[in-house]
């Protein structure tokens, strides 16, 4: 008797190159079965008499487009993961991926990013997103240590930085910490109200139970930090929102979100870093990774991950 396959995965794309690349990839995992279609119709007319664990859908379609696609997903299988994939920028389809409540939007980069790939779609079907072990090899070196004041933010993202060989974009990197552990800090675990930041109190130290858990991981490929909160007060369409205002225009062609006090440290995340991703347990845990890759190969259009259990 044969035995069955963990997961479900339908393939969306209309491209059969595409489609047979990521089919081709995706089967070698004894985990998935994998199911390919090249429209949204199709897509549908399969999931009414096949259970799918995740469905990763090209955005630009004949017929029914990505979004709309994973719309009719979520009305009528809810318990379905949904990613969406394009070869356009990411930037340009924020305002929709916040409407339409999509977190994962994986770039068709050249070469293609099959690692990420796997690692982004394991992460989902398991419901472990959580941890920077998730993105590396079983034997990689990670170190860990927690960050208790607030009166010394700006030294502790440098001796974090310093923990990563990265001189060319070391200053950019420390701005990107220091911001992820003043949100972790004063929003995360003490909820402090960002329009009256002058009032905030610098005077304190966290417990034990309450301090920020920061991470730091490298391979031959890449590194990666992690800075995570106890708080879990983040909200997906939260991050959506903010990154949406820095990247949406005015009249007179200015970002939306010139002048806003809150949500700029997680634009600075992903403009200065390959990649931002944003796990988030309600009420619980709030973890930000950023990783830089070593070389130029994935410095294209940048993916969105951000994940809400």
């Amino acid at each position: 008797m044969q035995e069955r396959k963990n997961y479900t995965i339908l393939l969306v794309d209309d491209d059969p190159l595409i489609r047979g690349m990521i089919s081709r990839f995706l089967s070698m995992d004894e985990r998935y079965e994998i199911m390919v279609a090249e429209s949204g119709d199709e897509a549908l007319a399969i999931m009414e008499q096949t259970k799918v664990d995740l469905i990763l859908s090209d955005i630009h379609m004949p017929g029914i487009k990505g979004f709309d696609l994973l719309k009719l997903v979520k009305q009528h299988y809810p318990e379905t993961k949904r990613v969406l994939i394009t070869a356009y920028n990411v930037e340009d389809y924020l305002d929709l991926a916040m409407n339409y409540d999509i977190g994962n939007i994986f770039v068709k980069s050249a070469p293609f990013n099959f690692s990420e790939l796997d690692i982004i779609l394991n992460n989902l079907l398991s419901n472990n997103i959580f941890g920077l072990e998730r993105h590396f090899a079983k034997d990689a070196n990670i170190r860990r240590f927690s960050v208790y004041r607030p009166d010394n933010l700006a030294a502790d993202a440098q001796e974090i930085v310093e923990l990563v060989d990265d001189t060319d974009r070391g200053k950019k990197l420390e701005l990107v910490v220091v911001e992820l552990l003043t949100n972790a800090m004063f929003y995360g675990v003490r909820n402090e109200d960002p329009e009256n930041r002058q009032f905030w109190n610098f005077d304190f130290e966290l417990t034990e139970d309450t301090a920020i858990e920061v991470a730091v991981a490298s391979d031959i490929e890449k590194y990666a930090i992690s800075v995570k909160d106890r708080g879990g007060r983040l909200k997906k369409q939260e991050v959506l929102y903010w990154l949406n205002r820095q990247i949406a225009q005015d009249e007179s062609g200015m970002p939306l979100g010139l002048f806003d006090t809150h949500g700029r440290g997680l634009f600075i995340a992903r403009r200065y870093i390959d990649r931002l991703i944003v796990n988030i347990d309600r009420d619980r845990q709030t973890e930000v990774i950023v990783i830089n890759y070593l070389n130029q190969d994935y410095s294209g259009s940048k993916p969105i991950f951000i994940n809400e259990l």
